[in-house]
């Protein structure tokens, strides 16, 4: 399916695609956008999110790297950089390694090779679609954001939850289900395409530990780990994290 999208930027520039988190829309991209003022930036909502249609799951992550394919073709992009935060991290390593030939460089943004025990992902899918998404609420503050972001930043953090709790329960429960059997870390050692791994040094979903590790088994990549950071980085600290993602584009687009 061709996912809901948006395109900024100037034409005949070089594209970007950003992938957004579990529970996200592309808004979640705005702080970076700015930053990304020379490059032609396609923004989607991935299926089962905001604007894009639910269909049927569970999905995997091809799946949703076949959206992001399908995408391409109907903009006629033949090639693009990919960012890609958590769930959008995992399409991302799945596009280079199945797609090598699309991805000219890729940034992959708190995220994993692994996320953590099945079970949970397959409890929390069943947990929202039986209670619905205001269940997740209060403990995704937490993961999303730091203490001192939280305070000091309350109305931000109230917009981003409202994003997650406005997702449709039925898409968000089959991209955990997707999130449950995705596991990447055979495959990275392929990866041709430059990539960057950006970690949130307060991160409890993608450490910077475990980024690091993921980092050393993909040939040349390199690891940025952002300060006093959470797992969405690009709300949390959007300068720093606009700064690792531009220069990485700069350097190989």
């Amino acid at each position: 399916m061709i996912p809901a999208h948006r395109v900024d930027g100037p034409v005949g520039a070089p594209v970007v695609f950003l992938g957004n988190s579990l529970g996200t829309t592309w808004e979640m991209w705005d702080p970076l956008l700015p930053a990304l003022s020379a490059y032609r930036v396609v923004r989607f909502d991935a299926r089962g999110h905001g604007r894009s249609d639910v269909p049927p799951g569970p999905y995997t992550v091809g799946d949703l790297a076949g959206d992001v394919v399908e995408l391409a073709d109907e903009l006629e992009v033949p090639r693009f950089a990919f960012v890609g935060l958590s769930l959008g991290g995992a399409v991302a390593q799945e596009l280079c390694v199945a797609r090598p030939d699309l991805v000219s460089a890729a940034v992959l943004c708190c995220t994993v090779p692994k996320f953590g025990d099945p079970a949970t992902w397959h409890e929390r899918a069943a947990s929202v679609r039986e209670s619905g998404m205001q269940v997740l609420a209060e403990a995704t503050k937490g993961r999303w954001f730091t203490d001192a972001f939280r305070e000091t930043s309350p109305e931000t953090v109230d917009r981003m939850i409202a994003m997650l709790t406005s997702t449709p329960p039925d898409g968000y429960a089959a991209c955990c289900e997707a999130l449950a059997t995705f596991d990447s870390w055979f495959a990275l050692p392929s990866v041709g395409a430059p990539v960057r791994v950006v970690a949130g040094a307060d991160d409890p979903v993608a450490t910077p530990a475990v980024c690091e590790e993921m980092a050393s088994v993909i040939p040349g990549a390199d690891l940025v780990v952002v300060r006093d950071c959470s797992h969405i980085a690009p709300v949390g600290q959007p300068e720093a994290f606009a700064r690792a993602v531009v220069e990485h584009l700069e350097k190989h687009l």
